[in-house]
């Protein structure tokens, strides 16, 4: 007998009020309160009247009550099937073949899903519609569930005396999109198309307790494996599952169609379609396609939406949207919103920062509070100024300063080729501030390396300290004039070895020392700029 209900909304809840009605009545109205299917033998049913009354009751409770002593239920996803309550005498294994057809059009369908409920044994349609399906059944009696994309699901009780089936299928008008994840090249490659047109087919979701699968359709969970959540899941090269609930280890990928919590751990990569929550650890990349909370480490890159929380990688980070750290060896990127930090071997790119950035290239679009650390920070309406200047060790300078005003990066060099036979090259950071629409004042702190031009680059620390005090003016809207004094501290630690270098400059000293191979000493000097 083909009993067959429409689904609507799932409410745990339900409230009813039935007098002397019939079990089929019955399980229609719980299927519009609840959107659950019914599927069961009628000759399991007894020819006796209903009474229930419930009050925004659990369903497991109301169907206790209808139910009785003498049935029980198995629920399989959206699917509630009624069975006996008392324990099947026999396993049975039951071959069942058939047609799939449009029921507006009579056109064969193919890439139908065709499984069993209970154990979700499946089959899939061909290109001519038909299909060829055996599972193993209590009582030589089976529901078939057959499910499409896009059309109405139905369910069928077979029998082993049942030998062919033709079912019409109803279109639906509303259009079921892919998965997300089902799109992405590395999904398809490791899951075959009849596991990923199984998962999109059918309507059911179940969670399991544990899986074990060599790759897609050669799992536990069959080739449904994409409608099956797992609590403790073990894939061995690929895994592929609607959801993880617990902890997921794979030799080489493990794809989550849905959101994912817990602990996921692969040899190279993790997807997850949805949100995920938790550790994740992937030898090459971490993909999830919505939020992320917790903490992310791959070797080579991790990708998500929003996170709240740490990510850590060899090479990048991605995210829309960060409330954490991003750490990685080459570049971090967020798109929108940086609420924390940002630590990068490299690069670092941030829509809006409100954190701290550490990186040699820091850029940013918008800046609501915090800073940036690097050679180059480049922020959009700040400051990004070239100078030119003289000092009292080398008279030819140019530097390049960016950041935000309070808190820019210093990148310079600069050479004396006439008495003093030396170059330089140093980095450092300032501040600077407006004193009125003419006048700016900045001081700046940077550390020098000093080197002779007319001889070998020497080793050991040979520093120039300096600390710089500016007033300078407004000429033009891009041009402004600089200069103020320097405080300088100098230590040279091989001076035993090469003392006429340090006599080239900082003659006027105000402090001297000279202990052993070392010599420190401290004088005051000046600076001159323009900038542009």
């Amino acid at each position: 007998m083909l009993v067959f209900s429409a689904s609507g909304q799932s409410n745990d809840a339900v409230s009813l009020n039935l007098e002397n009605a019939s079990y089929q009545s019955v399980f229609q109205t719980l299927t519009t309160l609840t959107g659950k299917k019914f599927a069961y033998n009628s000759d399991l049913i007894p020819d006796k009247p209903v009474n229930v009354k419930a009050e925004q009751e659990p369903l497991a409770l109301v169907l206790k009550k209808i139910l009785g002593s003498e049935l029980s239920y198995v629920e399989r996803g959206h699917y509630i099937i009624i069975v006996s309550a008392e324990k099947p005498k026999k396993q049975v294994s039951v071959t069942t073949q058939g047609e799939i057809l449009d029921a507006d059009t009579h056109e064969e369908l193919a890439e139908v899903s065709v499984y069993e409920v209970n154990r979700l044994t499946s089959a899939m349609t061909d290109h001519f519609g038909k299909y060829t399906l055996t599972a193993t059944v209590p009582d030589e009696v089976a529901f078939i569930a057959i499910s499409k994309a896009n059309y109405q699901d139905t369910v069928i009780q077979v029998s082993a005396k049942d030998r062919f089936f033709t079912v019409l299928l109803k279109p639906i008008k509303e259009i079921q999109q892919q998965n997300p994840t089902d799109t992405l090249k590395l999904v398809q490659f490791f899951a075959r198309n009849k596991v990923r047109k199984h998962a999109n087919n059918v309507s059911l979701t179940e969670r399991r307790l544990a899986q074990v699968s060599l790759t897609p359709g050669l799992s536990t969970n069959g080739f449904i494996s994409g409608k099956i959540s797992n609590v403790v899941s073990f894939n061995i090269i690929a895994g592929y599952a609607h959801s993880l609930h617990g902890v997921e280890l794979g030799g080489f990928i493990n794809m989550e169609r849905m959101e994912g919590s817990g602990l996921q751990m692969a040899g190279a990569i993790n997807i997850v379609g949805s949100h995920f929550h938790g550790n994740q650890w992937a030898g090459a990349s971490n993909i999830t396609l919505q939020d992320m909370a917790g903490f992310q480490a791959a070797g080579f890159s991790n990708h998500t939406k929003k996170v709240v929380g740490f990510q850590m990688a060899g090479v990048l980070n991605t995210a829309s949207e960060t409330r954490g750290l991003q750490m990685s060896g080459f570049a971090n990127h967020t798109s929108g919103t940086l609420k924390g930090i940002q630590l990068a071997g490299f690069i670092n790119r941030t829509g809006t920062l409100k954190g701290m950035q550490i990186g040699i290239v820091n850029l940013v679009k918008e800046v609501e509070s915090g800073f940036s650390i690097g050679l180059i920070n480049l922020f959009k309406d700040e400051l990004h100024q070239l100078e030119a200047s003289a000092n009292d060790i080398t008279p030819y300078n140019l530097s390049f300063k960016s950041g935000l005003h309070h808190f820019y990066s210093i990148i310079s060099a600069g050479i004396d080729p006439h008495a003093g036979q030396l170059w330089s090259y140093g980095l450092g950071f300032g501040t600077q501030r407006a004193l009125n629409q003419v006048l700016l004042a900045s001081t700046e702190l940077s550390i020098n390396t000093l080197q002779p031009l007319n001889s070998a680059f020497m080793d050991g620390f040979n520093s120039d300290l300096r600390w710089a005090l500016r007033i300078g003016g407004q000429l033009t809207k891009k041009i402004s004039i600089h200069g103020g004094p320097v405080l300088h501290y100098y230590f040279f630690g091989r001076h035993g070895q090469n003392p006429e270098f340090s006599d080239r400059f900082g003659t006027n000293t105000l402090y001297q020392k000279t202990d052993g191979n070392a010599l420190t000493k401290a004088w005051v000097g000046y600076e001159a700029a323009i900038r542009f």
